[in-house]
């Protein structure tokens, strides 16, 4: 089976949105995909890391939303209670006042998982999905 397939769904068409919190931008969003045709838990998640115009985002401005909930990607280890489903869009929620400038942007993400259902004999498949888009911010 081909998962590289798969990195093209990771990043959503959707354009980003600075988003403004008592008339002022504290920062901008963008929708990212479960990279598979089944879901995850997000404790399956080894390392998730963002890059936007070629600078890589500081792990403590990224927040995960997902299931009306928000998390930080230091909490994704601990949470095997969450599950992404595929067709459930997460939003990468980034911290940084001012927001992004209106136009055109390379947002790479790189996502390192292992596939929950392929646990035999304590091994289970490690994948590493990384997608570079042009997303536009409005």
């Amino acid at each position: 089976m081909d998962f590289v397939a798969y990195n093209e769904i990771l990043i959503c068409d959707k354009p980003i949105r600075n988003e403004v919190v008592n008339g002022a931008v504290t920062g901008y969003t963008f929708e990212i995909k479960y990279p598979s045709y089944r879901g995850c838990w997000l404790s399956c998640i080894e390392a998730l890391d963002f890059f936007v115009d070629g600078e890589q985002l500081e792990p403590t401005s990224v927040y995960f939303r997902l299931n009306g909930k928000e998390f930080t990607l230091e909490e994704l280890p601990d949470l095997n209670r969450e599950y992404w489903y595929v067709n459930r869009p997460a939003v990468i929620r980034i911290i940084r006042l001012g927001g992004i400038p209106a136009g055109e942007h390379q947002v790479r993400v790189y996502m390192k998982h292992r596939v929950p259902y392929t646990g035999y004999f304590g091994q289970y498949l490690t994948l590493d999905s990384d997608r570079t888009k042009t997303l536009t911010a409005n």
